[in-house]
């Protein structure tokens, strides 16, 4: 029993400290559409999070007592929370963008400091084998990530490309010795002829190109180019 105990002060203190390293996260990161307020004001009941214009909409019911409910979702890392706010019916709610290359996504409830599932959606064990619980998002519902480089806010950066689906796809860089068996670029599940992958580059990446199809090429959506040690034509990263 001494241990339980020590084991969910150590998870309150942990998640407090999160808190405290990460500050303030407001629930709603864009202005509300009229729509989207009076929805969220108007929830009576929890339910399992749904799709609302550009916006996924979560609820959770919490005992009287509850003095806070958060969201820590794993392709944040769970290092950011998302605070739910609570309605004139006691209901716990929280309005975040869709992300952009998410097709499910998996969090967990952070409730007065305890890390908890959701119980209005379906659980599972994430990449860390942590029960987490999980949305899949239906086709079409988030927006697909734009083709070119993108530097994330987690300092890593997002490769896209788009071309016919069924096709093969990597990406290639003075970052992996240019080898087009290192770094493959899955098509999405959601979004038909998107390829994309996620990479924390080392210092120093500068050049890449796309390998499609067993071809080699240059990014089409990034007009910013150079030779390579080799003399030949690729893409710049930044």
């Amino acid at each position: 029993m001494q241990w339980g105990i020590m084991g969910k002060l150590g998870e309150r203190a942990s998640v407090l400290l999160l808190m405290i390293l990460v500050g303030p996260t407001s629930i709603f990161c864009e202005p509300l559409s009229t729509e989207l307020h009076l929805e969220i004001t108007s929830i009576e009941h929890a339910a399992a999070p749904r799709v609302m214009g550009s916006n996924i909409l979560l609820s959770y019911a919490a005992p009287l007592i509850t003095q806070s409910v958060a969201l820590a979702m794993e392709h944040e890392d769970y290092r950011i929370l998302h605070r739910y706010r609570k309605n004139k019916h006691g209901i716990f709610v929280l309005s975040l963008p869709l992300p952009e290359s998410e097709p499910k996504i998996r969090y967990r409830l952070i409730v007065d400091g305890l890390w908890t599932t959701d119980p209005n959606t379906g659980t599972e064990r994430d990449s860390r084998r942590l029960l987490v619980s999980y949305f899949v998002l239906e086709y079409g519902s988030g927006a697909p990530p734009a083709p070119g480089v993108k530097l994330l806010s987690d300092g890593r950066t997002r490769f896209t490309h788009r071309a016919a689906s069924e096709s093969t796809v990597s990406l290639v860089g003075d970052f992996n010795r240019w080898d087009p068996f290192i770094t493959p670029m899955p098509e999405s599940p959601v979004y038909p002829g998107i390829y994309s992958v996620i990479l924390a580059l080392p210092d120093g990446a500068r050049h890449y190109r796309y390998v499609l199809n067993g071809k080699e090429i240059i990014d089409p959506q990034n007009p910013r180019t150079a030779r390579n040690g080799w003399g030949e034509m690729a893409s710049i990263i930044r």
